[in-house]
């Protein structure tokens, strides 16, 4: 947690990870320590198939969640779909050849609850497909687990930018997907602009949008006039993505920047920007409508 300049408090935690429940390599336990003792705030325990509970302590904030997938091949798309907040767990949600995603996102929202699609770069998700599905609440920008030494793809980027293209700007998240805890805990994160460290406070800032995926930078974004304005912590570079294909400001580099412009052409119907801090570490914001 911190306070920032305008006296805003600022919650730290992660939506995604593994224990011993379904197939990560550390007891649920274990892995509530270890990010609790990394300075985290809050935590969804986000097992295959396996709901977890809300519990709310003095200093630190369990959310329910659940990791739901179906899909077997590319093809047909491979969806996976994180729960957050739901009231109680979605039962309806079965295992079976006759789910689908659109029933998964539809119970998890009966619930009351958060519908996140996971790693769509990883999954090899088709944005025609993905725009197809209805009242997505996010998707991951990006997934430590995805990278490499353990996987690949961990990046969505240029997922999000297509859909965006197409009217479908998805508020972007940032989670580490921990599962064999061998370094990926603890380094891509949410900071949650909320009221107070309670379950509700901390879903009513998501569903605002009152937050940003991180490694470390924090970073706001807004438009004044035609300019998209960035303001961050001190960063080396930043850099501004649309549905443009080519503006000779779309880059600011230098040392210590704490903020950066770029102009908005008229064909350009969205704009977000990454962070990149001196020690490599990205904020992405989520896009937003110029106009």
């Amino acid at each position: 947690m911190f306070i920032d300049q305008n006296g805003y408090t600022w919650y730290r935690g992660n939506m995604h990870l593994h224990t011993h429940r379904s197939d990560g390599d550390l007891s649920y336990e274990d892995a509530v320590e270890l990010y609790r003792g990394m300075g985290y705030d809050f935590l969804a325990v986000t097992d295959h198939w396996r709901w977890s509970e809300d519990i709310k302590e003095d200093d630190f904030l369990r959310i329910a969640g659940c990791e739901y997938d179906v899909g077997a091949s590319v093809p047909e798309g491979i969806y996976h779909i994180v729960a957050i907040g739901c009231e109680g767990e979605p039962e309806l949600i079965r295992k079976g050849k006759d789910l689908n995603a659109q029933q998964i996102i539809d119970q998890i929202h009966e619930h009351n609850g958060y519908a996140i699609l996971a790693h769509p770069s990883w999954s090899l998700n088709r944005p025609d497909k993905v725009l197809q599905l209805k009242d997505i609440d996010a998707t991951e920008i990006y997934n430590t687990f995805s990278g490499v030494p353990w996987n690949a793809r961990p990046y969505s980027g240029d997922f999000v930018d297509i859909l965006a293209s197409e009217g479908m700007r998805l508020p972007c998240m940032a989670a580490d997907d921990s599962h064999r805890y061998e370094g990926e805990a603890g380094r891509s994160y949410l900071m949650v602009k909320a009221e107070e460290l309670s379950k509700e406070a901390i879903l009513s800032a998501l569903r605002r949008g009152d937050f940003i995926a991180t490694q470390g930078p924090m970073a706001q974004i807004r438009m004044e006039g035609s300019t998209a304005v960035v303001e961050c912590s001190p960063a080396s570079r930043v850099v501004f993505y649309t549905d443009g294909v080519y503006s000779d400001d779309r880059c600011t580099t230098g040392e210590d920047l704490t903020r950066a412009t770029c102009r908005i052409r008229p064909h350009e119907t969205f704009v977000r920007a990454e962070i990149v801090d001196s020690e490599g570490r990205t904020a992405w914001t989520s896009p937003i409508p110029v106009r």
